[in-house]
């Protein structure tokens, strides 16, 4: 019974805070979903889930309350609530008592907790926003020998928050120079994919997500010749082309605002390139496929 009335007040507190969140600040925010992870911890943990203790968050600390039935059992709360991230200090106003003055005072720790010391907005509501977007340092090697290897800054869409499939959206920008089969370079091609598809997104409701990600779309290509590049052979201009990219990202969230993002895939498109060979004018494909990782921040906004 004392396991069911400690779940029942977690979810009347989180229901309360959830009603409240809209007006806390991002301090209240970080203390509610820390209160929320030490209540949970002490919850399940298999010698302090049949105590109830009351738990109070003010920016970082968290005290203590309440009876448990020893010595050993008030350490192994603090050593417990000690290691969950986030907390910068412990302190304990947790009494000691016998088993029978636990009975005899269960009736009056039982009760749902005041709600105001710990408002407990859903974990990640307020960390997690729907949509964020943000610019990422890439770094692009094409398969084919003609491109060259190159480092590149482009844009990051971030879509949905939650654990399970969602809508995906992806860029891959770079640009990297085209060379003839005796290394003169013949100019500079510039690849934009856009792309959108599916992702599904692992997390445990902490900081840490991890997406599987398959895009596809269109790239608007474009192409600077080399004037100095011998007339005959010489790459005048690139088609658009169909662009998919299989991937996985990794997402840290900073705060309610940031997100760290480190992102490996590999880009497939295969632009048409215009050759003016022997006065005539020659289309020829050419396998712009390149693995691609980035790293980039990325900012909510709602």
């Amino acid at each position: 019974m004392s396991r069911l009335a400690a779940a029942l007040a977690v979810i009347v507190v989180m229901a309360t805070g959830c009603s409240r969140a809209p007006h806390l600040d991002p301090d209240a925010i970080e203390d509610a979903r820390l209160g929320v992870r030490v209540k949970t911890a002490l919850v399940n943990d298999a010698e302090l889930g049949p105590r109830v203790v009351e738990v109070r968050v003010d920016r970082g600390v968290v005290t203590l309350s309440g009876l448990v039935g020893s010595t050993a059992e008030a350490d192994r709360a603090i050593e417990l609530v000690r290691a969950i991230p986030g907390v910068v200090d412990v302190r304990s106003q947790l009494a000691v008592g016998q088993s029978s003055e636990l009975r005899a005072m269960a009736p009056d720790v039982e009760p749902v907790p005041r709600p105001a010391p710990v408002p407990t907005p859903r974990l990640g509501a307020a960390l997690n926003r729907r949509l964020a977007v943000g610019a990422a340092l890439g770094a692009q090697r094409p398969t084919d020998d003609l491109l060259d290897t190159n480092v590149t800054v482009g844009p990051m869409v971030r879509l949905g928050v939650g654990r399970g499939l969602g809508f995906a959206i992806g860029f891959s920008w770079f640009s990297t120079d085209l060379s003839s089969a005796n290394a003169e370079t013949l100019g500079r091609i510039t690849l934009r994919p856009v792309m959108g598809g599916v992702n599904y997104t692992l997390n445990d409701q902490t900081r840490w997500a991890l997406s599987l990600s398959m895009v596809a779309g269109l790239a608007f290509n474009s192409f600077a010749f080399e004037e100095s590049a011998a007339r005959d052979g010489l790459a005048l201009a690139a088609d658009n082309s169909f662009a998919m990219r299989p991937g996985a990202s990794l997402w840290y969230d900073i705060n309610s605002r940031t997100a760290f993002n480190v992102f490996a895939g590999y880009l497939i498109t295969r632009p048409g390139l215009t050759f003016l060979e022997g006065g005539q004018f020659v289309r020829r494909s050419v396998r712009a496929d390149a693995a691609v990782r980035s790293v980039g921040m990325a900012w909510k906004l709602f």
